[in-house]
């Protein structure tokens, strides 16, 4: 298993779905834990999990969100120059359309 941590900045107030209350802009801190695929062609990760660290009455709570509503709400704040045309794909899938790419053989023409 592995956890990834990266952060993201709301210029404005915010909120997600799942969220009772309206988030107050600032830097927030994102965890991602992911275990790993039974592959032996490549090397790929499945997401396990994806939570915020959000400050409540004092105190600092994780939360867990589902990362296309944090993609959604970071394309509506503007704030990071997100692309609204392509969502977030896990690194996984990348890598699996890469060696896709490699793994494939040339499409057959028909003899006409």
């Amino acid at each position: 298993m592995r956890t990834t941590t990266k952060t993201v900045t709301f210029q404005r107030p915010f909120v997600l779905d799942g969220f009772p209350e309206l988030l107050p802009a600032g830097t927030y801190t994102i965890e991602t834990e992911e275990e790993p695929l039974d592959s032996m062609i490549v090397a790929a990760w499945r997401r396990i999990s994806t939570t915020i660290r959000v400050r409540v009455d004092g105190a600092i709570e994780c939360r867990a969100i589902d990362p296309d509503a944090l993609h959604k709400a970071l394309i509506r704040d503007g704030a990071q120059g997100i692309s609204s045309t392509f969502p977030p794909k896990s690194a996984a899938k990348v890598r699996f359309e890469r060696a896709k790419q490699f793994a494939t053989y040339p499409a057959r023409r028909k003899k006409v």
